[in-house]
């Protein structure tokens, strides 16, 4: 579940996962797979990892250099 409702509550929700992927992500620029190995005991199953992303990336939490094939933390202003 992408927000908490009712039945899902904030932590088991992909708002509350999304935190351990931008810690990771604050350290280093990384790939997926790495990414995910690293955050992978917060999350149930890789669908809800990767909707974590497409989340972050919507919100320009995230960049992704297709060229490198890395994923890093987009420093705004």
């Amino acid at each position: 579940m992408i927000v908490p409702n009712k039945v899902t509550r904030f932590n088991e929700s992909i708002l509350g996962k999304i935190p351990f992927i931008l810690s990771e992500l604050k350290k280093q620029e990384t790939t997926i797979e790495q990414l995910y190995m690293s955050t992978q005991d917060y999350f149930d199953e890789v669908d809800e990892f990767i909707l974590s992303l497409d989340v972050l990336y919507i919100l320009e939490a995230i960049d992704v250099d297709l060229n490198k094939g890395v994923i890093k933390y987009a420093e705004r202003d």
